[in-house]
């Protein structure tokens, strides 16, 4: 893991594609619908700060930018507390992204934190080693992860579903999604998550991640075994097959297709 180092640049960029994205427009809604106020842009900018800010860890040579480096995102890294492990280690956790972290339904991949707050607090706390944050100093961390967006494409509305411009593959993909593949029963639009845990098969029952931005965040599960956005899609095709007992098995043109919807959450 790199060191975590206030750096002004990349505290300036990050600050700037929080208010410029995250302040002006919230994940998830559309321009023209009623949205609630937005933070403190002080608060965003303190939060921020903090995110660099290596003090907060036990040892003071870790930040939460030292996972989630500049704009909150991931740095597909897996851990085991600290410590990067190997890809595929069964004791890791692979570092999920922040951008629409606001948006979720529970934190952390055995989804024991109800809350964005909470799950802040126990990183801090349980993996960072560090003292409990103050309230002062939660709410700025909490206002700036909420400030984190994810990134938009014109292929699909805020919902998640396709635009009447976008390309046949993502159409096609989007209809396999929310039917034979059934990946909408865990993926639920428009955050792409839901609150209570799966067994798939890769050796526990863990949180159902959101797919926003998934195509930046290989390799894929808590334990990071698929390399492959490909690989990741026909694991759960093939998964959910046989919990349904359907039989079906995708053709590659089939693949593909769902992997270009994927691709464009």
């Amino acid at each position: 893991m790199s060191r975590a180092t206030f750096r002004p640049l990349a505290t300036s960029l990050a600050f700037s594609l929080a208010v410029s994205f995250g302040l002006l427009l919230t994940p998830g809604m559309a321009a023209g619908e009623s949205q609630p106020a937005p933070p403190d842009p002080a608060l965003v900018a303190r939060g921020l700060q903090l995110f660099n800010d290596a003090s907060l860890s036990g040892g003071g040579s870790f930040s939460c930018a030292s996972c989630h480096f500049l704009s909150g995102h991931t740095n597909n890294k897996t851990y085991d507390g600290l410590d990067v492990v190997a890809d595929g280690d069964p004791t890791g956790r692979s570092t999920p992204t922040l951008w629409g972290a606001g948006q979720r339904s529970v934190y952390g991949w055995e989804g024991a934190a109800p809350t964005l707050e909470e799950s802040i607090r126990g990183i801090i706390v349980n993996r960072m080693k560090g003292a409990a944050p103050s309230k002062e100093t939660l709410s700025a961390l909490v206002a700036y992860v909420r400030s984190l967006p994810y990134p938009r494409n014109w292929q699909l509305d805020d919902d998640g579903s396709p635009t009447p411009a976008t390309t046949d593959a993502v159409k096609r993909g989007f209809a396999l999604f929310t039917s034979d593949a059934g990946c909408n029963t865990c993926h639920v639009l428009p955050n792409l998550d839901k609150p209570n845990g799966e067994d798939i098969g890769t050796g526990g029952r863990f949180k159902v991640p959101s797919l926003r931005a998934v195509a930046l965040t290989a390799p894929y599960f808590h334990d990071v075994r698929t390399a492959s956005l490909r690989d990741a899609v026909k694991l759960m095709w093939n998964f959910y097959a046989k919990k349904m007992n359907t039989g079906r098995v995708p053709t590659d043109a089939e693949l593909d297709d769902l992997v270009a919807y994927v691709s464009a959450l």
